[in-house]
């Protein structure tokens, strides 16, 4: 059975990947039978654990088997930050792997289906937003404080388990969803028995 571990930074994206995932991924690959998300409290402690499920998943003989990082950009150099990911990864062992940084976090793919955030709070009135420029590249803006700003009872690891099960795939404007999503379509793809 092939075996993929996902690391993510904070305890709201493995909440928003429990439910996001089974929508996306074939039917084959179930949660915490082949396929885990492990969160960590931060950037620090993702990264310090990388190396110990590299080396045991580069050691994984009888199955396939891979890794997917994610971190939130955050006000990091986008490709700087993914160049270090991938060399804590390569200095551990060679298992397939993905990097995906979330740009900039996870809010901002919320704010690109305000559609979503509506229906999870329904007194959110997303027609009082959808429209407004600082909005309409989900991925420039500083998501969580505007979040907030515009829906006070947002919470983090509420607001993942309430928005996540209303999300549109191919609707979300946020470009760094799209590209999240369809990187891990791929690479789910590639690690087979």
């Amino acid at each position: 059975m092939a075996r993929i571990e996902i690391l993510v930074e904070e305890p709201s994206m493995k909440e928003f990947l429990n439910i996001l995932l089974p929508k996306i991924l074939d039917k084959e690959w179930i949660l915490n039978e082949n396929y885990f998300i492990r969160s960590f409290e931060g950037k620090s402690d993702l990264q310090k654990n990388i190396p110990s499920k590299v080396k045991l998943l580069s050691n994984w003989n009888h199955e396939a088997s891979g890794i997917v990082i994610m971190q939130d950009q955050d006000s990091s150099d986008c490709k700087i930050l993914k160049k270090k990911l991938l060399d804590i990864c390569d200095q551990n062992g060679n298992c397939p792997k993905l990097v995906r940084i979330v740009c900039r976090e996870l809010e901002s793919w919320y704010i690109g289906d305000f559609l979503a955030v509506n229906k999870a709070y329904p007194n959110f009135k997303h027609q009082n937003y959808i429209n407004k420029s600082k909005f309409r590249v989900p991925d420039n803006c500083n998501a969580f404080d505007e979040l907030k700003k515009i829906l006070p009872e947002f919470q983090k690891v509420g607001g993942a388990k309430k928005i996540a099960p209303f999300i549109t795939i191919d609707g979300n404007t946020s470009e760094s969803f799209q590209q999240t999503v369809n990187g891990l379509k791929r690479f789910f793809n590639t690690i087979k028995d």
